[in-house]
């Protein structure tokens, strides 16, 4: 199997996860357009499946930072970008899945959440210290502190302790999260200009 083809079946399990959850059957494997033969040829078991799903939820969540250049943008706009386009493709950065991954194969999550913490962990420091030369953020705020505090927030979703998933929406979640970060970080102009340009993103706008 090709690595298109490959991934369109982890797309398909993914799925399966999120419907039935981890016991697979032939009956609902059909339902998302993949087989028993097909996914037994690929995977040892479900310990590679879930593998497999979470490296591909980070690359759908890298993807989102790695597609655009940022070069020239206003630090505020970029974190709304990158907010719009998380809930545009939410289904595959949503915890929906990963909660039920977490607690049969914690080895697993723990890796792919300590992964992914480092790579926004970087991204969230470039992010702060571009909008203080901007003047857009406070001149006193800890790039190191803000993405650690971001990390920790994007964690807590996926706690569903914190957040049950029957009770509460992740587009609504992460909304308050980038609400939460940027009231931090910004200095008046910052947190007005925030305001005034996120009615341009009107998918953040998930009671519309």
């Amino acid at each position: 199997m090709n690595d298109n083809a490959k991934c369109e079946l982890i797309e398909k399990l993914r799925k399966y996860v999120y419907r039935y959850g981890l016991e697979l059957s032939g009956e609902n494997l059909s339902a998302v357009g993949a087989s028993l033969v097909e996914v037994n040829r690929e995977f040892a078991g479900m310990e590679e499946i879930a593998d497999a799903i979470l490296a591909r939820e980070r690359v759908c969540f890298e993807e989102i930072f790695e597609e655009y250049n940022f070069d020239g943008w206003n630090a505020i706009d970029i974190m709304l970008l990158v907010g719009n386009e998380i809930y545009e493709r939410f289904f595959h950065v949503s915890p929906s899945v990963t909660f039920k991954l977490a607690a049969p194969f914690p080895r697993l999550f723990d890796a792919h959440l300590t992964e992914r913490s480092d790579f926004i962990y970087e991204k969230i420091k470039i992010n702060i210290e571009k909008g203080m030369k901007q003047g857009m953020y406070k001149n006193d705020v800890s790039s190191e502190m803000v993405a650690r505090m971001y990390i920790a927030k994007l964690n807590d979703i996926h706690d569903n302790k914190i957040y049950p998933p029957e009770g509460f929406n992740f587009a609504t979640i992460f909304n308050h999260l980038i609400d939460d970060v940027i009231r931090t970080i910004t200095n008046e102009e910052g947190w007005r200009y925030y305001k005034q340009r996120k009615q341009f993103y009107t998918v953040l706008n998930f009671n519309r």
